[in-house]
């Protein structure tokens, strides 16, 4: 199980094109638009699921507590299309996580300590940072 996801190891291969999106699923053009405004982004390449590479591709990672990855992001790129210049992207996912409470959670008071079930990644929230 992996307990935290690296930016070279795991997700560097993606955003170098490498690897194709894991878990890949579109979004809407509204959406990635507005993610351009308000995220770290990281220029790469992305391997699409159709096999296609979008060359001038840009990331915008999922950070947790403490600003560990979450090994999730978006993925965005502006191409020529119907006639006009439009963005398009992705969501990914090493995991598709699935929180589980660990003991001692008390959400009434905003401590909800969880790791994910599948891999087993700190989720943890403290609503009190």
């Amino acid at each position: 199980m992996t307990a935290k996801y690296d930016l070279e190891r795991d997700l560097l291969p993606i955003m170098e094109g490498k690897v194709a999106l894991p878990n890949a699923k579109p979004i809407d053009d509204d959406d990635v638009v507005s993610i351009l405004h308000y995220r770290d982004m990281h220029p790469g390449r992305a391997l699409l699921p159709n096999g296609h590479t979008e060359w001038s591709a840009r990331y915008f990672l999922d950070y947790g507590k403490g600003g560990q990855l979450y090994g999730t992001g978006i993925v965005a790129w502006s191409a020529w299309r119907d006639g006009a210049n439009r963005v398009s992207g992705y969501k990914f996912a090493i995991c598709e996580h699935e929180p589980k409470a660990d003991a001692g959670a008390n959400p009434s008071r905003g401590w909800n300590p969880a790791h994910c079930a599948k891999c087993g990644l700190d989720m943890t929230v403290d609503s009190g940072d």
